[in-house]
This record gives structure tokens, C-alpha cells and sequence, in this order.
């Protein structure tokens, strides 16, 4: 299959044109803010002391992302749910969802598959599964699974919820791992037995985190501690688990992922109170207990976005407080000094919101004229009134809005309304239409950290930016071909 090639136009605050070529290296989102000069000659991207071919990773490039042209990419309507459990959470025509407007879906128009030697972890609920899932399909080719694939699940739904999973070695070398929790990895919330729940709140324990760090490369099966080590180990014991840990470590087998760079944390919003997660110390913790059992050093933590159990204009402002937290808090671990190096925001919620408001356009719920600032601060807050229009009459506890699941709007109430390649149920997201995006956003979050030779807070901060504004935001990634 052949690449083509890529020319991103980066969002309307920052009018410069970038042309790439081939493969996007996330590095140039960092190098570009410090003065360093690309020029862009017989599909190779160069830069002083650099030089890469299409497929390689530079010496000091550990994670590179190929777009490719949606229209031309041979079975792109499935490419990002290989993996997806379970089956309600597709958003296929078989499923009723409508594509979405041609306004909409030009924002849309790319796939990306992922090159990394870096060791991810995704942590969370089912839509943190969803695009880990996502992940895994960018990040491992057709087939590979067979041999690299490795997952527990439990059995509610057909097919079945996965518990935990891990790919290893993913291209390029790395490893991609998904450990559902639908609690914050706080002292509180560690307890035995801390089985994968599907209708309440789920515990966890540090023999799940050693799970990961002793799964072997290019083995399918998880291996568990047994209960025995969980009965005769006071169950919780810290220093029990962190002594087998490093015991592990110690062996040298490097045939084991041993420890991860960087975890995806994403606050399970539909578990939690907002109060609860509106907490900074919580936050912190959740992050400090990361690096511990998990060794992540880079901590990833996607803003919320909009949820069905988001019931009134009150509960979208501590939305907002909560996201707004998230900001602070990855601010302030990474100007501190400590074991874990850099904490970075997804901007997730800016972007689907963005994706709100424009269907809400098609729903003749807003003007087609408004003038949006998506640059402002806090602008979802003033679109409460919007976002919150549900259906008067369901047999649902917990209704989506409009926006969120709708093509059009039925002209008798009483009657569902057709279905888009938005939001299956108002709580999950169609990994059909947001894959690309969130797969190449964690990819340009973690080249500012993994792709330069000495970052710097500032320069990371700055990359963040970037990043965000050209995949979290409806900006156009123009592949050309």
C-alpha cells in the first residue's frame, strides 16, 4: 500500500502552511516552535543533522505517524475496530448511524497508523478501551495479532468486555496495554479481589500492574498472580507487590515489558461523582500511583467531554472545572521536579464539542451564521442550552443529546431519530470518525517528550499546544493523493 503525501494547515490561530511528506514525525511539532529549518525535497523531511526515508524512525525518533488518505485507504470504514468490544458501541450503517454531513466529515478525511518502540498504557473505562482498541489497530498490522495479542475478559455481553489486554511487540518494537479501571488508582480504591466489574464501580490491585510488567513479548496469554500469592500477601501489600515487582526488573529478562513509558489516564467520568473527580489531590495521587506500579513517566490525561449523565447546565460548568483542573494539576507536576517528568493534556473535549456545536448547526438547533471563538476559554459553557436537549419522551435513565446521536431530528417526538457516526448512546464515541485524531493526537503528545534530545518544560508545553490545536480541534489535515 502506498503512502501519499501529506500536507497538514494548521489551525486558523496559526496561519502557517506545513508540508510534510510520507511519514508525519511528530518530532517537527517540537522542533518547529525552537528555530531548527525543514525543507521538504524528493518525499524525505530533513532538517539540519537529520534525514529520514519514508518507514524509518530516526535514531532518536521513538514514535512516528503515517496519515493516509481516507478515501483511498482500502477498508477505512473499519480500520480502528479490529479489536472494538463489544459490538454496541460500532457505529457502522448495519448499526443505523448515518455518515456524517460533508461540513463535518472533511475534518475526517485521514487514517493514521503509528511506528514506536515506546511502552503505552491505557487506563479507564470502556471509552478508554475503545480507543486503546483503536490504538492497537493503528499500531499493529493485519494478522499480527495472532502471535502479539494477549487480553482477559469477562462475560456480559456478546462478544465479551475486555478486562485487560496487551499487544507486545506492536510496530516498531513498543508495547500498547489497556487495564479497564473504573475507579482512580488511589490507596483507598486498592483492595482484593479487584475482579473487572461491568454494573459497579471497579477496585484495583497491584498484582493487575504486575500482570503487565511480566508479560512476555509475543505471548497471547495474561498470566495472572495467583490467589494463593494474593491470600498469604495481606492482599494490598504494597511492599509485597512492589519487591516482586522489582524482583522481576532485577531478572534482566528482557523478554518482558518490565516497565511502560507513558499511560493514557482517563478519569472515568460516568463511574465517578463530579465531585469526587473535581479534586485535585485525587488527581495528583492517581498520577503519583501511575509512575509507581506501572514505572509510566509521561502521563497523558484527555480533557471529559460531554456524557448523557451530564443532566444539567450546573453539571456541564463543573465539567468545565474539572477539565479545567486537569489543566493545573499537568501544569504543575511538570514545572515540579520528580520522578514523573511531564504530564500532558489531550484536549478530547474541545474536540468533540467542536463536533457538537457543527451538528447542532445541521440540526438547525444553532445558526449557521453564529461566529464561534473556539479559541475562548471555557466557550462549551455558554452552548448548556444546546448540548442538554434530549429527546421529551424516552424509556431511557439516561437520554443523549441531540447533538450527539442525531442526523436530523424526527418530526414526531415520540419517534427515534436516525443515527450518526458521532455517539452510539450518547456515552461512547464512534471510533470510526474520532480514531484518527485521537490516535494521532497521543502520537504528537508523546514526540514532544520521546522524539527531542533534551525538552524542555516550555518547549513541551508549547508542542502540546500544537498538537492540540492540529488534531483536537477542527483544523483540516489536508492528505493529499
Amino acid at each position: 500500500m502506498n503512502r501519499v503525501p501529506t500536507f497538514i494547515t494548521a489551525p486558523s490561530r496559526n496561519r502557517s502552511l506545513v508540508a510534510l511528506s510520507y511519514i508525519v514525525t511528530v518530532a517537527f511539532w517540537y522542533h518547529s516552535l525552537t528555530s531548527l529549518v525543514y525543507e521538504h525535497d524528493n518525499n524525505v523531511l530533513s532538517s539540519p543533522g537529520r534525514v529520514m526515508a519514508s518507514g524509518t524512525l530516526l535514531h532518536d525518533n521513538r514514535i512516528s505517524l503515517s496519515l493516509y488518505n481516507r478515501t483511498v485507504k482500502e477498508a477505512a470504514e473499519s480500520y480502528y475496530t479490529r479489536f472494538s468490544e463489544p459490538a454496541p458501541y460500532l457505529c457502522r450503517a448495519e448499526q443505523g448511524k448515518q455518515n456524517l454531513s460533508p461540513t463535518l466529515q472533511k475534518y475526517f478525511n485521514f487514517i493514521a497508523s503509528i511506528h514506536t518502540d515506546l511502552k503505552i498504557i491505557f487506563i479507564g473505562d470502556s471509552i478508554s478501551a475503545q480507543f486503546a482498541q483503536a490504538f492497537d489497530s493503528a499500531a499493529l498490522d493485519v494478522g499480527q495479532e495472532d502471535s502479539v495479542r494477549a487480553k482477559d475478559t469477562m462475560s456480559v455481553t456478546s462478544p465479551d468486555v475486555v478486562c485487560m489486554s496487551i499487544s507486545s511487540p506492536i510496530r516498531g518494537g513498543g508495547v500498547s496495554a489497556f487495564w479497564r479501571v473504573t475507579n482512580l488508582l488511589l490507596k483507598e480504591n486498592n483492595r482484593w479481589p479487584a475482579h473487572c466489574a461491568w454494573v459497579t464501580k471497579q477496585h484495583w490491585n497491584e498484582g493487575q500492574a504486575l500482570t503487565f510488567l511480566s508479560h512476555e513479548y509475543n505471548s497471547t496469554k495474561l498470566v495472572m498472580p495467583s490467589n494463593a500469592e494474593y491470600n498469604q500477601n495481606s492482599r494490598t501489600s504494597t511492599e509485597f507487590w512492589q519487591q516482586k515487582k522489582l524482583a522481576s526488573i532485577k531478572t534482566g529478562n528482557v523478554n518482558v515489558v518490565n516497565t511502560f513509558d507513558a499511560a493514557i489516564m482517563r478519569l472515568p467520568h460516568g463511574w465517578l461523582e463530579l465531585d469526587y473527580m473535581n479534586n485535585a489531590t485525587r488527581i495528583n495521587e492517581a498520577i503519583k500511583t501511575t509512575y509507581r506500579v506501572l514505572g509510566a513517566t509521561t502521563i497523558v490525561i484527555p480533557t471529559l467531554p460531554l456524557y448523557n449523565n451530564v443532566k444539567s447546565e450546573n453539571d456541564w460548568k463543573k465539567i468545565d472545572q474539572i477539565n479545567r483542573l486537569i489543566r493545573e494539576v499537568a501544569r504543575d507536576i511538570t514545572e515540579s521536579v520528580g520522578d514523573i517528568q511531564y504530564v500532558l493534556v489531550q484536549e478530547f473535549g474541545n474536540l468533540t464539542n467542536q463536533v457538537l456545536v457543527e451538528n447542532a448547526k445541521n440540526l438547525n438547533l444553532i445558526s449557521h451564521v453564529r461566529d464561534i471563538d473556539y479559541a475562548q476559554q471555557s466557550w462549551e459553557v455558554d452552548f448548556a442550552n444546546v448540548f442538554l436537549q434530549r429527546p421529551t419522551k424516552t424509556t431511557k435513565q439516561w437520554p443523549p443529546s441531540h447533538a450527539q446521536v442525531c442526523s436530523s431530528l424526527p418530526s414526531n417526538e415520540a419517534k427515534a431519530c436516525p443515527g450518526v457516526k458521532i455517539s452510539p448512546d450518547g456515552m461512547h464515541w464512534c471510533v470510526e470518525t474520532f480514531g484518527a485524531r485521537f490516535t494521532a493526537s497521543i502520537a504528537c503528545l508523546l514526540g514532544c517528550v520521546y522524539n527531542v534530545a533534551r525538552p524542555t518544560h516550555e518547549g513541551v508545553k508549547m508542542c502540546e499546544q500544537r498538537c492540540n490545536d492540529q488534531f483536537m480541534s477542527l483544523a483540516m489535515v489536508d492528505v493529499k493523493g
